[in-house]
């Protein structure tokens, strides 16, 4: 009975070896292939949506030869493999070391452009934090500069305008919610902030629209006019008229108002 026990352990430590050293030659095997290998290893893991695999095999790319031919390759799969899983830090992180290491390579643009590119897709909608919008908006404008005849600069330029209206977004929604609270100078002050920062944004005509509202309710009527002349400089739509309609009819209601308190004054 002992000696079955004993022979089922030497079997077992027998497997062990034979286990470890399949392993062994396995990972050797590996690290002797072809960077070529590899790389094609990767992009056919990329293809099929398998990113871990793929991120693996570009590793090994540049693990084996970080100088070679493939090597920008590789490092641009490996920014691409986390952009598509939408880890978006670690996505401007191997994009950047791309641009670092590999500055010569034609990819270097492209990587440039992913990099704010990545900071966008972080970027939250306008009413939350927009620290990943203002880098974004950085990194878009560091691409232009760098890149000022890439092909990719009018999309990094439709991307500047859009994170440009959010943000301006965010401050004239402040300046709004103040109009509503009837604390009309302090919105007036958000709304001239917003103007001066964000004066070529979507934006701007409303923040106008709403000063106008604020200049009415404090019976500042020339500069309610002088308001109004900045709104016609803009195209018209239906709703912008729609808004200069209740200005409108704000401002009937205020004069009425007026004429009412001279009527008690006269009787007193």
């Amino acid at each position: 009975m002992g000696s079955v026990i004993v022979d089922k352990k030497i079997v077992a430590v027998w497997l062990f070896v034979l286990l470890a050293a399949m392993t062994c030659s396995t990972k050797t095997n590996n690290l002797k292939m072809d960077p070529a290998e590899f790389f094609q290893r990767g992009e056919e893991a990329f293809n099929k949506k398998r990113y871990e695999k793929a991120i693996d095999n570009f590793n090994m790319v540049i693990l084996n030869s970080p100088g070679g031919e493939l090597a920008d390759d590789a490092q641009y799969y490996l920014g691409e493999c986390y952009f598509k899983k939408k880890e978006y830090l670690l996505a401007v992180s191997e994009y950047q070391q791309l641009t670092e290491r590999y500055s010569y390579s034609p990819l270097a643009e492209k990587a440039y452009y992913q990099v704010a590119l990545s900071y966008f897709e972080q970027s939250p909608k306008y009413p939350l934090e927009q620290q990943s919008s203002l880098r974004a908006l950085q990194a878009f404008q560091d691409f232009i500069d760098s890149y000022p005849a890439s092909e990719l600069r009018l999309l990094a330029e439709r991307k500047i305008v859009e994170i440009r209206n959010k943000l301006a977004r965010k401050v004239f929604e402040s300046g709004q919610l103040y109009r509503k609270l009837e604390q009309f100078e302090s919105s007036i002050l958000y709304l001239d902030k917003m103007l001066e920062e964000f004066y070529d944004t979507d934006w701007a005509v409303f923040a106008h629209l709403e000063k106008a509202h604020c200049y009415i309710r404090l019976r500042q009527f020339d500069q309610y006019q002088e308001t109004l002349k900045l709104v016609r400089k803009y195209d018209s739509s239906d709703e912008i008229n729609a808004y200069l309609h209740r200005l409108n009819r704000v401002y009937e209601k205020e004069q009425r108002k007026i004429a009412r308190e001279e009527k008690r004054k006269q009787r007193r």
